[in-house]
């Protein structure tokens, strides 16, 4: 028979390696879907996927069904309305958001309500990453594939919609498909980062890396490189400083990213120096 600290060795190293290969598999996926959010200007796109979370739980909570998996029907629901609403009709980006966002948000409340839950909304709304579950992994594993496999045989297309939409779908690219499936990942995305780090801080998140890197570099190579290094730091940063200190996991990821970007910001400000100066000194 195993004794109890056997018992408590395996459950801390199973904790850690969790804790590990979640906080990997979340970076790797941030260092993409940042780029998409930041270049495709989808911020708040992001913000109404993430509180659309909160009416997805509610609607698992009410109807006594897995709320991850409510919540991650109900995210691709509202993220792929939101973009048929973009493209489709003569709303502006601004007020289709407005609007999913205001009755995702109204009709969560509302169900959570009359569902009579009783537990914490405090753990939605800011989440944790030390909660994560094999399953979880899984599915951010599984996520990570799919995006690997569509980018390598998309990238240029991707690229391409990206910077000049009218001219992609002119040469034939399928602009609409290209794009509803860049959202419907990211709103699976959005849904398991709201999990780990908090509805309310996902799409800061979603920004950061991207933002970051931009400031050092212009390529996509190297943007997506850095977006991958800034992420992967203010992930495994913002744990290691949360375990140490005792804080809020979620919280303290975003403090470290915002701090990389200030430095990051520092960096090209002086790089950009350095270069007027050398172009000078040649002349």
């Amino acid at each position: 028979m195993t004794s109890p600290f056997v018992q408590d060795i395996y459950r801390m190293e199973t904790f850690y390696l969790k804790l590990f290969l979640g906080g990997l598999l979340l970076a790797l996926l941030l260092a993409v879907y940042s780029f998409v959010v930041y270049f495709f200007r989808l911020a708040f796109l992001g913000i109404a996927v993430s509180h659309a979370v909160l009416a997805g739980l509610a609607l698992g909570i009410y109807f006594k069904i897995d709320p991850t998996l409510s919540a991650l029907l109900f995210s691709l629901l509202v993220g792929w309305l939101i973009a048929f609403l973009k493209r489709k009709t003569g709303l502006t980006e601004d007020a289709s958001i407005g609007i999913v966002l205001a009755l995702s948000m109204a009709a969560g409340v509302i169900l959570i309500y009359l569902s009579g839950y009783q537990g914490n909304l405090l753990t939605y709304l800011f989440g944790s990453i030390l909660t994560i579950s094999w399953t979880d992994i899984g599915a951010l594993f599984i996520l990570l594939i799919l995006t690997a496999v569509f980018f390598s045989k998309n990238l240029e297309k991707i690229l391409f919609l990206c910077f000049d939409e009218e001219t992609a779908y002119s040469s034939g690219i399928r602009t609409s498909l290209l794009y509803y499936t860049l959202v419907g990942f990211l709103s699976l995305l959005i849904t398991y980062t709201a999990k780990l780090v908090g509805i309310i801080l996902t799409h800061a998140m979603l920004v950061l890396p991207a933002a970051a890197a931009y400031q050092i570099v212009w390529h996509y190579k190297g943007l997506f490189l850095l977006s991958g290094l800034f992420s992967t730091l203010s992930t495994f940063g913002g744990i290691a400083l949360a375990y140490f200190w005792d804080l809020p996991a979620g919280p303290t990821i975003i403090l470290v990213g915002g701090f990389l970007f200030f430095l990051a910001s520092l960096i090209g400000k002086i790089k950009v120096k350095l270069g007027r100066k050398l172009r000078g000194g040649s002349r």
